[in-house]
């Protein structure tokens, strides 16, 4: 599926270094993740990958797709969830081109549902800027405390 500057394409398996080096980038972009997850090693991710390729109905991505530019660069990653939570990385370089609002439309059209979710880190401006641009509305906040095992 594609817009005039951009496409998505569902991942396989040629994409699994590539998916790593996402995540790599997303890792160490401050306030991007709302996890907070370190790095896993590359045999960790790539199993993850696989589990989504080979065993979709016990992994939580419903739909997982890279994004492309006219050119066919990738530009970035985009899934939905099964609960209908939707994710995406652009690359940096790409960033602020236009790529995330069309690879979401794109990913919403191909995939129809009732309601879409997005998760954002409270301190990530440009995202929470880019969700409600979309129409996504504020819908709660979640918190978290960490309890350490010695406390």
């Amino acid at each position: 599926m594609e817009t005039n500057n951009c496409k998505i394409r569902l991942v396989n398996e040629r994409d699994i270094p590539i998916l790593y080096e996402h995540l790599r980038e997303f890792v160490e972009t401050p306030n991007a993740s709302t996890s907070g997850n370190l790095l896993p090693p590359y045999d960790q991710s790539k199993k993850f990958v696989m589990k989504y390729l080979i065993y979709n109905e016990n992994h939580e991505y419903d739909k997982w797709y890279i994004v492309l530019d006219e050119n066919e660069n990738i530009v970035g990653n985009i899934f939905l969830s099964k609960k209908n939570m939707i994710a995406y990385h652009i690359l940096k370089k790409y960033q602020r081109k236009g790529f995330a609002e069309a690879s979401v439309k794109l990913m919403m059209k191909e995939n129809p549902r009732k309601r879409f979710f997005a998760t954002v880190n409270m301190k990530n401006e440009p995202s929470l800027d880019f969700t409600t641009k979309l129409g996504f509305k504020k819908k709660s906040f979640i918190f978290e405390k960490i309890e350490s095992d010695y406390e």
